[in-house]
């Protein structure tokens, strides 16, 4: 399926480039591909399911397993429906150990569920919804907190984020923007 592409060993420029974005050494670069590279069967790329299992035992959070989805579809910059090493390396760092506003950028991924580039009330509910199932929060709470960050987020009243709404929006509410931050959980 998605994961039938040859494999892709990582050069010495590859290693050069990541070591540039992410801020990790070399060894840890290599260290990682290893893993990546094992978990992916070799293939170097990981399809939604692989993916699904690695991030959420990576965050050793099996409940994670109800976003890791929206997840992929964030960290798959390419829209390939695979997450080569690259991309997972870069998004893993930036959403873990990253800025705030890193972090809020690949969030607002998560949320574009339709990746339009703008979040609707829709999008916003589905994905709270999913984020306040796994913190235990009540269903209910899904749609005050989509109304309140739609509202309070929204600069231009066109019932739509854009990713500098959103981003503005989570640097700015401290309250909302942990709400809304998938990679926190």
């Amino acid at each position: 399926m998605g994961n039938r592409q040859k494999p892709h060993s990582l050069t010495t420029k590859d290693i050069q480039v990541l070591v540039k974005l992410s801020g990790k050494t070399e060894n840890e670069i290599r260290q990682w591909y290893d893993e990546f590279h094992k978990e992916s069967n070799g293939t170097d790329r990981m399809n939604k399911r692989q993916f699904q299992l690695y991030y959420t035992t990576l965050k050793n959070n099996p409940k994670l397993e109800q976003i890791t989805d929206h997840i992929f579809r964030a960290f798959d910059k390419d829209r390939s429906g695979t997450v080569d090493f690259s991309e997972f390396l870069i998004a893993y760092i930036a959403t873990s150990t990253g800025t705030t506003c890193e972090k809020f950028e690949y969030a607002f991924e998560v949320f574009d569920i339709n990746a339009d580039d703008k979040i609707k009330q829709k999008e916003a509910e589905k994905i709270l919804h999913i984020i306040c199932q796994i913190v235990g929060l009540p269903e209910e709470d899904a749609k005050t907190y989509a109304k309140t960050v739609m509202i309070s987020f929204d600069i231009n009243y066109d019932k739509a984020l854009t990713k500098e709404e959103f981003v503005n929006g989570c640097l700015h509410d401290s309250a909302l923007g942990k709400i809304a931050d998938p990679f926190d959980l």
